[in-house]
């Protein structure tokens, strides 16, 4: 992985962390700032390869813990997804939607 990209990710992981108090917002874990790269995932509500410039924007991403990270992945893999997990209803955790998602990923 490039530099640059590594850059952009930890950057997209920061923000969401920050704006989500380091706390899962699925089930309410918290985590803290020094512990939060092991606990928790920055989530892409809308997979990186269907978002201009990979998504890595806040308004496309939001905190889980491992569990919930899970619940959440299985949309991206076909499987049923458990009630809370659709991605209307992630975006709905951070006040956001896809819509808003993609313009402030082709601002990128």
């Amino acid at each position: 992985m490039s530099a640059q990209k590594k850059q952009v990710r930890k950057a997209f992981r920061a923000a969401v962390f920050e704006r989500d108090g380091y706390s899962c917002r699925a089930c309410g874990f918290r985590s803290s700032p020094e512990r939060a790269e092991a606990e928790l995932d920055a989530h892409h509500i809308t997979d990186r390869n269907e978002m201009p410039n990979g998504g890595y924007v806040a308004e496309n991403g939001v905190t889980l813990c491992a569990d919930c990270q899970k619940n959440a992945e299985a949309h991206h893999r076909g499987d049923p997804v458990p009630p809370g997990f659709a991605p209307e209803d992630l975006y709905g955790l951070i006040g956001s939607s896809e819509g808003a998602a993609r313009a402030a990923a082709d601002k990128e």
